[in-house]
């Protein structure tokens, strides 16, 4: 089975909610299984705080795997946690249980002060983890590195403290509750693999967030540059090749570039000189339907710009094209309305209320078009949209809108009442 890639563009809080599976993935049930198991030894008289800091140390280490695997963009857990010579890795393990004995003696020594001092530590930690990561040792344990990283990931960054808090209250709670009920024995053993289960999640959002905000970090994951290694030169080889073949076989030509769009991934230069050869034999049909696949590709990259030229170009050869689906179609019209490009908003507004006007978004795109009637200096049409919208949608939201701007239009010399 191939190496499953994680989507940069998925939404911070969809990492969230799904990453609370991470953990069950690969490697990493028998990893964190292992480890529960090895610390439970510590139950027994002996070597108990040596057993207990070495059962810290695997699991850090194999969290900060997780974590440098999710901020490289793959989806699945790694199979090794430190490899020889990450100093790195092994100065993470060590800052964090620093950090955790800070907070804890901070609050035993000094009250109050000492517990806002414990906070202020958690609260940078993943900072410090993160950075780790991408950085280096020296780098992340620079106070203005902390803030930099803070700064540039805003309220997702408290999202994710939100999280760490969250699960340690967790490991708290399941801590007290196995201390009172049940064989000590067992209440342990859970609490340890409740801990490690949270900390194995909890380096996995951090990666991802990486993963999700790299342009802004300034990183560039390795399942990135490695999937640009693999492909560059190979796509750059075969359109030069179907560039050459196109001289005397434009069909073979064609045929070389519908097998590797089939793929999926592929760039845009293969995707336009597809378009090329299509329009110069004439092969309409297909352009329409090649321009409908490109365009739910780009905007799920969020490419919306190069989608609304698609859209442009595929208008050429049918004027009345619009994208297939609510979903791709309603994006472009907002791209496009805030773009200035007034004609194709409008185009893309009244096409989705005509096509799908019982979907949830008619109404907002409905009220997209009668502002851009506006716009254009159309209030005749404007308020004729206007009118109908309020009356096929007069139990919606939107009907305070409607009834505003037909208030003005009415008043409006180009509007007939």
């Amino acid at each position: 089975m191939g190496v499953i890639l994680a989507d940069p563009d998925t939404p911070f809080a969809e990492r969230i909610r799904t990453g609370f599976r991470y953990p069950l993935h690969g490697s990493a049930p028998v990893t964190v299984l292992a480890i529960t198991l090895f610390e439970a030894i510590a139950f027994f008289p002996g070597a108990r705080l040596i057993i207990t800091a070495i059962g810290w140390i695997a699991i850090y280490a194999y969290a900060f795997a997780c974590l440098r695997r999710s901020a490289d963009g793959y989806a699945e857990p790694p199979e090794l946690a430190l490899e020889p010579g990450d100093r790195a890795g092994l100065a993470l393990v060590l800052v964090q249980l620093t950090g955790t004995a800070l907070g804890v003696l901070a609050t035993l020594w000094l009250g109050i002060p000492g517990f806002l001092v414990a906070i202020a530590l958690a609260f940078v930690l993943p900072a410090i983890t993160m950075s780790m990561a991408f950085d280096g040792v020296l780098t992340a344990l620079n106070p203005l590195t902390w803030f930099a990283i803070i700064g540039r990931l805003g309220g997702q960054y408290v999202a994710l403290f939100a999280v760490v808090v969250v699960t340690s209250l967790l490991q708290s709670g399941a801590q007290a509750a196995m201390d009172d009920h049940g064989p000590r024995f067992f209440g342990m053993l859970a609490y340890f693999a409740v801990a490690n289960y949270l900390t194995v999640y909890n380096f996995h959002l951090m990666g991802a967030l990486i993963h999700h905000r790299h342009a802004d970090l300034g990183y560039r994951p390795e399942a990135e540059a490695l999937h640009h290694a693999l492909h560059t030169d190979d796509d750059a080889l075969l359109l030069r090749q179907v560039n050459h073949l196109a001289v005397d076989d434009i069909q073979a030509a064609t045929g070389l570039l519908t097998e590797r769009l089939r793929d999926g991934l592929a760039p845009a230069p293969l995707h336009q000189r597809y378009r090329e050869l299509l329009r110069a034999q004439g092969r309409t049909a297909e352009l329409l339907v090649h321009a409908q696949i490109w365009i739910a590709e780009l905007v799920v990259q969020r490419e919306t710009r190069r989608a609304l030229g698609v859209v442009s170009d595929a208008m050429q050869v049918d004027p009345s094209f619009l994208p297939d689906a609510p979903d791709t179609c309603g994006p472009l019209a907002d791209t496009a309305a805030h773009g200035g490009m007034a004609r194709l908003a409008l185009h893309l507004a009244t096409g989705y209320l005509r096509t799908w006007p019982h979907d949830a978004g008619a109404p907002h795109y409905g009220l997209l078009a009668v502002r851009t009637w506006i716009g254009l200096g159309e209030p005749a049409r404007a308020a004729e949209l206007a009118r109908a919208l309020r009356r096929d949608y007069a139990d919606h939201p939107i009907i305070n809108d409607l009834e505003t701007m037909l208030h003005l239009l009415d008043q409006s010399p180009g509007a007939a009442s």
